[in-house]
């Protein structure tokens, strides 16, 4: 199993800020038809303890910070944020909607993320469980630990208000955070193989479950992916994956993103072990015995000149295009070329799956696998 450096981790983690930030960002702008109240709190979480994670100062943490959240994001950007996070919590909505709100949702490096507290406010008997490397797993639980909204978000109940003052004191935090619907854990997947089935002991494994990647897999080494989409095949009787990731396409733009990447210390291998949609589909159903559904984002925001691939309502386009000037048109269609959206079922067919607008629908039926 590859197992990149501390250093390389530390990168890897400083991504996640990025993506907080573009979501932060984004819903400044009023690119989210609703306004997510809970990226404040952590935002302000990570302002509080960034400097407590190995490998930060006060100085280098103030500095990460204020380039990720100083400075508003372009807009090819935030329309780039907005498309994501639009596509995956419809996939969301739709999956807890066909099985009546009873369902399960693990998300993959969910630590920054906000759905958890959108997805369990709206459906009660929905299970939840967050995964992420162990510093943004305790700087989250400090998160909900001091703030009363999250609490309530999560149904958490139990002793409140937690800070820490050094890097000592947030490895003595807790690495696992529970309430009834509401699980999180600090893991890393790298590890899913061997440890995986002690770990998640607590998932109920005949329960249809949604396992969410956005932007995570991509960071793992091509057999690290396999091992952990196999993981989850296997633990879970009924499984469906919804995976956000970059692509190469094998062309300059993908090179150039691809050296980009490198500069910064990151190598995305999956990035050009499967540099299409057409190579995804392959592995994740020849290889991995999954159905699989695929496109990508100039699709799902009506860029493809090809009205009936978006995902995005006339109404809701009109809105989003008025919030900001929309100049480099050709730019963005290529950005959001570059990265895929995979909705892939194993041992279920659901019917939204077949309603949805797809570039590449499956080769074969879940019946089939």
């Amino acid at each position: 199993m590859h197992l990149p450096s501390a250093r390389q981790d530390k990168l890897v983690r400083a991504t996640d800020i990025d993506a907080l930030s573009c979501r932060f960002w984004a819903n400044k702008k009023g690119y989210f038809a609703q306004n997510d109240r809970f990226l404040a709190p952590l935002v302000d979480a990570y302002h509080k303890n960034l400097p407590n994670c190995e490998g930060y100062s006060a100085i280098s943490a103030e500095r990460t910070l204020r380039a990720a959240f100083g400075t508003p994001k372009f807009p090819l950007i935030n329309r780039g944020t907005y498309l994501r996070t639009h596509a995956l919590d419809m996939v969301v909505e739709l999956f807890v909607q066909e099985h009546g709100g009873t369902c399960q949702i693990v998300a993959l490096g969910g630590g920054s993320d906000t759905r958890a507290f959108r997805v369990l406010e709206k459906h009660p008997h929905v299970k939840y469980t967050e995964v992420d490397f162990p510093e943004s797993a305790r700087i989250k639980r400090l998160a909900v630990l001091n703030l009363t909204e999250l609490q309530q978000a999560l149904g958490y109940s139990g002793p409140t208000s937690a800070t820490v003052q050094s890097n000592e004191g947030l490895l003595n935090e807790s690495l696992h955070f529970a309430t009834d619907r509401y699980t999180l854990v600090g893991f890393d997947l790298r590890h899913s193989a061997v440890r995986g089935t002690d770990v998640f002991l607590f998932l109920e494994t005949h329960v249809s479950t949604l396992v969410i990647s956005e932007c995570v897999l991509c960071y793992l080494a091509p057999l690290d992916v396999e091992a952990v989409v196999r993981f989850w095949k296997s633990h879970v009787q009924h499984v469906a994956l919804a995976v956000f990731d970059p692509m190469s396409l094998g062309d300059a733009f993908g090179e150039s993103m691809t050296h980009n990447l490198i500069n910064r210390g990151i190598d995305l291998q999956t990035f050009r072990a499967h540099p299409t949609l057409e190579s995804r589909q392959r592995l994740l159903e020849r290889e991995l015995g999954f159905s699989a559904y695929l496109t990508d984002m100039a699709a799902v925001g009506g860029f493809l000149g090809d009205c009936a691939m978006t995902w995005l309502s006339d109404a809701e386009s009109a809105r989003v295009a008025r919030l900001e000037m929309m100049d480099e048109v050709e730019e963005i269609t290529l950005m959001l070329r570059h990265y895929s959206l995979i909705y892939a079922e194993h041992n279920m067919a659901l019917a939204f799956a077949a309603r949805l607008p797809w570039l590449l629908l499956p080769k074969k039926s879940a019946e089939e696998m």
